[in-house]
């Protein structure tokens, strides 16, 4: 019984590691419009729950814009969500980059975390 009580504890933790209250930006009103369109969707699978299909959502509003720093914060995102700290911190490198004075990027705190600001 200690042993089964142990196991889910030590599995609480680790599913629990890569929560975040941080949430999938929007992008700016003059983003791309089918970048809009994917990156839309994307959050709302995010809402959902379905991390790979919002993922996937996010890396095709990649492919038709890859200037806008909320499209980077939000595959840095879900790769965090999915315990990939490599890819995160490269995609949250990038928002960073291309924050354009955008706060929700230049304040979050999974970014300060990982690039260590």
């Amino acid at each position: 019984m200690k042993n089964l009580i142990l196991t889910l504890l030590i599995t609480l933790i680790i599913t629990n590691c890569n929560k975040t209250t941080e949430t999938p930006l929007l992008l700016p009103t003059a983003a791309e419009p089918s970048a809009k369109l994917h990156n839309n969707q994307g959050i709302e699978h995010f809402h959902k729950g379905a991390y790979l299909e919002a993922l996937i959502k996010f890396t095709q509003a990649n492919v038709a814009d890859s200037t806008t720093g909320e499209i980077y914060f939000n595959i840095g995102l879900m790769r965090h969500l999915k315990g990939n700290q490599e890819k995160a911190k490269e995609f949250f490198k990038h928002a960073h980059d291309l924050a354009n004075g955008n706060k929700n990027i230049l304040e979050s705190t999974l970014i300060k975390k990982y690039l260590d600001l």
